[in-house]
């Protein structure tokens, strides 16, 4: 068990990169641990407009899965404000505040995990990966591990000094097709 008051001291050691999250509480259920967090800071910055929003809209609970600890599961549970844009001009209403390297918009894992579940796929695939997951404490399917490595941006491509060129037919008269390899 996390003693009171030493949650903060936990989370600046295992997550060292991640300002501005203050620890509200420190939860172990089995094999899984819960923690509670909310932003510390005051006002957000509209990605539509650029002007800082201070004005709270709502809040929300947001559930993250990040990185394993000690052969746990970790479930981030992460308060989220939304803000009012009070822009008059910008198209946007409300902006929910994110949290930098632990917050992705629309994403259900932290950017530590999905490095994590792209490695996976890399070195085994989608099967073999998920299969590989259920070992580590980690969840995601054959479909969420292939998700994630299309995500990749593609390697950069190098200077072309042999070009080959092979033409074929889709079918037998009717459409051809060309290759470039």
């Amino acid at each position: 068990m996390v003693p009171v008051g030493e949650e903060q001291r936990i989370w600046d050691l295992v997550w060292p990169d991640v300002d501005g999250v203050v620890v509200d509480g420190v939860e172990v259920v089995e094999d899984t641990v819960s923690i509670d967090v909310h932003a510390g800071q005051r006002a957000t910055v509209c990605p539509a407009c650029g002007m800082e929003a201070s004005r709270v809209h709502s809040t929300y609970r947001r559930r993250l899965a990040d990185r394993p600890i000690g052969g746990r599961r970790v479930v981030l549970r992460l308060m989220v404000r939304r803000f009012f844009c009070d822009n008059s001009a910008c198209k946007r209403r409300t902006v929910a505040e994110q949290v930098e390297h632990l917050t992705t918009p629309y994403r259900h894992r932290t950017p530590a995990v999905a490095r994590m579940v792209q490695a996976i796929g890399l070195a085994v695939g989608g099967r073999a990966g998920a299969r590989l997951a259920n070992y580590l404490p980690l969840r995601a399917s054959r479909d969420v591990i292939l998700r994630e490595v299309r995500r990749l941006p593609d390697p950069p491509s190098g200077q072309v000094t042999v070009l080959g060129i092979d033409e074929f037919a889709f079918r037998r008269g009717a459409t051809y097709g060309t290759v470039l390899i």
